[in-house]
C-alpha cells in the first residue's frame, strides 16, 4: 500500500459540494500528510465561495499543503506542460501536476476526476496509484464506512450538483457498483 495520497482540486470539491468531506477524512486515515498540494490549495482560495471551495478549505484534516523546493520545479513544470498542452495559463494543471510530481516521488496515489490527470498519471504511476472519487465510495463501502446505498447517494449528488464524475463510469449507477 501506498505511505501517502494526495487529492486534486476537483475530486476535493466532488466531496465538499455534497457536504461529504467525512468520506475524504476516513480514506486519509493511516496514511501519511500532507494530502494536497500548495496549489491545490491556491485553486481552492481562488473561487473560495465556488461549489464546495468553503468546505475543503474548512477540513482542517487535510492539514498544511505540501511545498516544493526550486529544484522541484523543472520537473513539476514538464507535467503542468505534459497536462496543458498548448495552453499558456501559468496555473491550469499545475496542482494536478505537483500531486502527481509528489505522488512518484514519495510512491504515493494521486485521487482525481480530471480525465487528463488520470490518464497522465496512470500512464505514469501504474494503474494501482491512482483513484477517482468513486474509487474512493468504494473504499469506504469496502471499510464499512458507508453502505452501498450511500456511495450511490453520494455519487448521484455529485451528478446532479452539476460536477462531472471521471469518464468511463456509467451514467446510472447502481448500488452494486460499490461492492
Amino acid at each position: 500500500m501506498a505511505n501517502y495520497r494526495l487529492l486534486d482540486t476537483v475530486t476535493l470539491r466532488h466531496f465538499g459540494v455534497i457536504n461529504r468531506m467525512d468520506i475524504v477524512e476516513m480514506r486519509l486515515t493511516g496514511y501519511d500528510r500532507p494530502a494536497w498540494t500548495d496549489a491545490v490549495r491556491s485553486e481552492l482560495l481562488r473561487d473560495a465561495n465556488g461549489d464546495g471551495c468553503g468546505r475543503v478549505l474548512e477540513a482542517t484534516f487535510l492539514g498544511t499543503p505540501e511545498d516544493f523546493s526550486v529544484s522541484d520545479l523543472a520537473e513539476i513544470f514538464r507535467i503542468q506542460r505534459a497536462l496543458s498542452g498548448d495552453t499558456m495559463d501559468p496555473l491550469l494543471h499545475l496542482g494536478e501536476a505537483e500531486s502527481i510530481w509528489a505522488a512518484d516521488r514519495r510512491n504515493g496515489t494521486f485521487i482525481t476526476d480530471d480525465a487528463a490527470a488520470f490518464d497522465f498519471a496512470e500512464k505514469n504511476l501504474g494503474n494501482n496509484r491512482v483513484l477517482d472519487c468513486i474509487d474512493l465510495l468504494r473504499e469506504s463501502v469496502a471499510a464499512k464506512e458507508i453502505t452501498e446505498h450511500e456511495a450511490k447517494l453520494a455519487a448521484d449528488a455529485i451528478r446532479n450538483s452539476g460536477r462531472h464524475l471521471k469518464a468511463g463510469h456509467p451514467p446510472t449507477l447502481t448500488t452494486d457498483y460499490f461492492c
